[in-house]
């Protein structure tokens, strides 16, 4: 299969849109941690890809004026056969902007064989993008490809190359790999922060498609400051992942490099994750899962420590409320107390802490995420919820006065 892609891709012609002049100051604006493959999740495609072209979503949250992609097979056991790639500009109703698509290439080249556990960075475009910016990117796969990327929701078409087209011919809509695991843009942004966590650091409740993550509405409420305007930020959040065991993705200690110590420019991190570790585990087969909290913290310590050696500036999130939560119990919240004063006591050895725990509180019931700010899990924040998180981070992110006076 791999031969055959291959042939493919010597026919493909050289793709002309690359800058003339190099970029050197690269920031995400975009970003999404590879998770694996996945082909048995809800909504699934169910099989991999083959020879199908693929269209993903992204939303800007930095500005720039030339951008490139990041395309990962950083998970992955096999080489991946890319036949083509192209990016389009989306209205605000999310419909094709015409006359907008761009081909790009890869080192002159309009199709790529990706190594088996390597990334590919794209040959720069230029491409004006402003945040709230809606890109689609469309990937044709030559042959069989087991995508161990980001699950996300794509369409896809096939069999064929249908990158060169604004609409899809009859796409299906599916829950599958988004190769694509960065959009980098040229900026003057400073700081750079990565949100590092699980699902409440990725935004699960929050409405699709329209930006609501805690990281998403904070990157807002900077914009919106004088001394926020230099800040970009990269959400690093996987639902579900956990930091002493693989979940959904490698567990923190083991993607701590690759998605937070290797974002370009990053200079700032907020760990938020854990409570996917402390919820109880029911499986007996499972039980040696349970971790205490001493492993917890040393967890934590382990983060900062990595990150420290690398220059980062290191902020912590105390864990939220979970009462009522599906895995909740009186256990679990003992150990999430005993994480949560850990930091606070602690509060000295990192940059700062954010207690993401009190303002999350139901007035009167400090073990209950406040209700009227969750979706009804007991365990995940609603929109109001998210936005309460993004203006608890705020005034302490200003305060590190990155962007000057």
């Amino acid at each position: 299969m791999l031969r055959r892609s291959m042939l493919l891709l010597a026919s493909c012609a050289l793709a002309g849109t690359a800058s003339a002049q190099a970029t050197e100051r690269w920031v995400p604006a975009w970003f999404a941690p590879a998770i694996g493959y996945e082909p048995a999740i809800k909504d699934a495609l169910g099989r991999p890809y083959d020879n199908e072209t693929v269209r993903q979503e992204v939303r800007i949250g930095t500005p720039g004026k030339v951008i490139r992609l990041r395309l990962s097979n950083e998970l992955g056991d096999a080489p991946l056969a890319i036949g083509a790639v192209s990016v389009m500009r989306l209205d605000v109703a999310g419909k094709p902007v015409a006359g907008s698509l761009r081909k790009l290439a890869f080192a002159g080249q309009g199709g790529i064989i990706i190594p088996a556990r390597a990334p590919m960075l794209s040959d720069q475009l230029n491409l004006t993008v402003q945040p709230g910016d809606r890109l689609a990117i469309s990937v044709h796969y030559s042959g069989e490809a087991k995508v161990a990327a980001h699950a996300q929701m794509v369409d896809v078409a096939g069999p064929g190359d249908f990158t060169y087209r604004e609409a899809l011919p009859s796409p299906r809509r599916v829950r599958a790999g988004g190769i694509v695991s960065g959009v980098e843009v040229d900026s003057d942004s400073r700081a750079i922060l990565v949100a590092f966590g699980d699902s409440i650091t990725e935004g699960a409740g929050a409405s699709p498609g329209k930006g609501m993550s805690w990281p998403d509405q904070l990157a807002r409420l900077l914009a919106g400051e004088k001394a926020g305007r230099c800040w970009a930020i990269a959400n690093a959040g996987i639902s579900g992942n956990r930091l002493l065991h693989d979940g959904r993705g490698p567990n923190a200690l083991a993607r701590f490099d690759r998605d937070v110590l290797s974002v370009p420019g990053a200079t700032h991190v907020v760990i938020l994750e854990g409570i996917n570790d402390i919820g109880k585990v029911s499986d007996p087969a499972r039980q040696y899962q349970q971790v205490s909290a001493d492993r917890i913290i040393g967890a934590y310590q382990q983060l900062l420590e990595r990150a420290k050696a690398r220059g980062l500036r290191v902020f912590i999130g105390t864990l939220l409320p979970y009462e009522g939560a599906a895995y909740a119990d009186a256990a679990g919240e003992a150990r999430r107390q005993t994480v949560n004063r850990w930091i606070r006591d602690n509060a000295a050895r990192f940059h700062a802490v954010i207690d993401f725990d009190r303002a999350m509180q139901e007035p009167g019931q400090p073990m209950v995420m406040r209700l009227s700010d969750q979706i009804g899990d007991h365990l995940h924040p609603n929109d109001a919820g998210y936005g309460r998180m993004a203006a608890t981070a705020l005034p302490i992110i200003l305060a590190q006065g990155a962007c000057g006076k």
